[in-house]
């Protein structure tokens, strides 16, 4: 990996020595200038009480593979995530879990990016089992004069980890999730350090982490049954910055099966200011 500006930033200023994006091991490489493939681990701590990595945690990745390759799209500019919709077709549940993504448009105001998710086990040669896909949309902000400078065409590779990273609980204590309310799906994360971005906000993957459990408890309150979210939509509305961050949900329909729950997020310290506005769907598979 190059010794450049934007990898010192990301190893050196953020995120800082004991954060979430080092504990989830995530490593980040584009084979060129369109693409950009994210990839983490499949721990135990990372996934659900039926095996399979949660999708807040899937977003997490998308969050930074879709930023990673806004800001080259747009560089000098600056970007803000505006929309994520993931959509799993199974679990990932050992091995490595992949996100390939590319942009497929780029215009004057928005970006989109698709990404491909798979899961590769480390046992094997053939190529990863897919796992689902994910759209991405970043707004394109004007340059300011505080703009972080980075040289963007000398990145390609880089890690999050250090030395001593790694989960040893289960992620959603490590991040501070407290289920307040299942039924109500009411979940709630305090702001700190480890789950703070580089702009002092709550980091877009734990804001979709929230909408993640709050949707899925409000699901297996509703259905009796141990259902688990398998597609996620968010738009994003605006930073968090004070907390503690709070979900409202509403269950919109359900089966003996399925369950689809609409969820805010909100910023308690912040007169209750909306962050998120999201769709999340629970299954039984």
């Amino acid at each position: 990996m190059e010794n450049n500006k934007l990898s010192e930033v990301i190893i050196s200023d953020y995120p800082p020595l004991h954060h979430m994006l080092r504990d989830l091991l995530i490593s980040v490489e584009f084979p060129d200038s369109a693409r950009c493939i994210v990839q983490a681990p499949v721990v135990p701590e990372i996934c659900t009480d039926r095996g399979g990595v949660h999708v807040g945690v899937v977003a997490t990745l998308m969050d930074i593979l879709g930023a990673s390759l806004a800001i080259r799209t747009v560089y000098p500019d600056w970007i803000a995530t505006a929309d994520l919709s993931i959509y799993t077709t199974r679990p990932a549940t050992s091995g490595t879990i992949v996100a390939s993504g590319m942009v497929i448009r780029a215009g004057q105001t928005m970006n989109v990016i698709n990404v491909d998710i798979s899961a590769d086990s480390s046992r094997s040669t053939r190529p990863g089992t897919s796992v689902g896909c994910a759209v991405m949309a970043f707004s394109r902000l004007p340059r300011k004069k505080d703009t972080l400078e980075v040289k963007i065409d000398s990145v390609s590779a880089t890690t999050f980890a250090v030395k001593g990273s790694g989960l040893h609980r289960r992620y959603l204590d490590e991040v501070g999730l407290q289920i307040l309310d299942d039924r109500a799906g009411i979940v709630e994360i305090k702001m700190s350090d480890y789950v703070r971005n580089s702009f002092g906000a709550i980091q877009g993957g734990i804001v979709a982490l929230l909408a993640d459990i709050a949707g899925q408890c409000a699901a297996r309150a509703a259905t009796g049954q141990p259902l688990i979210t398998k597609d996620l939509t968010i738009h994003y509305l605006s930073q968090g910055k004070v907390g503690p961050f709070q979900t409202r949900a509403r269950l919109l329909r359900k089966t003996s099966d399925t369950a689809l729950t609409r969820v805010e997020v909100v910023d308690r310290g912040a007169n209750d200011r909306l962050l998120m506005v999201g769709m999340n769907t629970a299954t039984l598979d």
